[in-house]
């Protein structure tokens, strides 16, 4: 499993060309999703939503809120998820997820647990909890990129769009929700010019990566 998980992450890069007549398996998307509702995040928050768009229209629509350079990657991946991150996260949204904990494990909720997780995000201002929150989308979004190494999925990951289009287009200030990053899925391009056959990986060597302090 470790020898796996390495040759994974060794064989995986950042697709950049798509080929738009292929698609991602469909199984494999299935598996992809049901691993992000496992991601970690802060208290167990999880302040994010998750668009999954496949829809050829819905995509190119879009794609108008993402930099020239990113446009066909929208067009032409067969899976683009949209991570996003809650606007709004208080005393109603820590009794959500504890009352879930208690629903799940059969259990009372857990009061005192509940007053001090509310005091914890209290004690930051409506900006630093919209950072933290962003924070938590990007526990996620690793998830997401080794999820698809593990399942061979050929993944790009996109922060080259305009968010304040994006939340416009997509209506996202109503539902309470910004967006965050991009992650599109598809068949890669024999074209691809970032293909490791093309371009070797790049990553600095451990010990200029790595201060053991033993």
């Amino acid at each position: 499993m470790i020898k796996s998980l390495q040759q994974a992450l060794e064989q995986r890069y950042a697709t950049k060309v798509f080929d738009p007549s292929g698609a991602a398996d469909e199984a494999k998307i299935e598996i992809l999703v049901e691993t992000l509702r496992l991601a970690p995040s802060s208290i167990n928050s999880q302040p994010w939503h998750l668009y999954l768009i496949t829809s050829a229209g819905e995509k190119a629509r879009i794609a108008d809120a993402a930099w020239d350079a990113n446009k066909p990657k929208f067009r032409d991946s067969s899976h683009l998820f949209l991570f996003c991150a809650k606007t709004r996260f208080g005393a109603d949204e820590v009794r959500e997820i504890e009352q879930l904990a208690a629903d799940v494990r059969g259990v009372a909720v857990n009061e005192e647990r509940v007053a001090m997780m509310t005091a914890y995000v209290n004690t930051m201002t409506d900006a630093e909890r919209l950072e933290w929150m962003k924070k938590q989308v990007y526990l996620m979004f690793g998830q997401f990129l080794l999820s698809c190494a593990l399942l061979d999925l050929d993944a790009c990951p996109v922060e080259g769009f305009l968010p304040e289009k994006m939340d416009e287009l997509m209506a996202l200030k109503a539902r309470g929700l910004t967006s965050v990053v991009v992650g599109v899925v598809g068949q890669r391009s024999t074209d691809d010019f970032n293909s490791l056959d093309k371009a070797a990986k790049v990553r600095f060597q451990r010990e200029q990566l790595v201060t053991e302090v033993r």
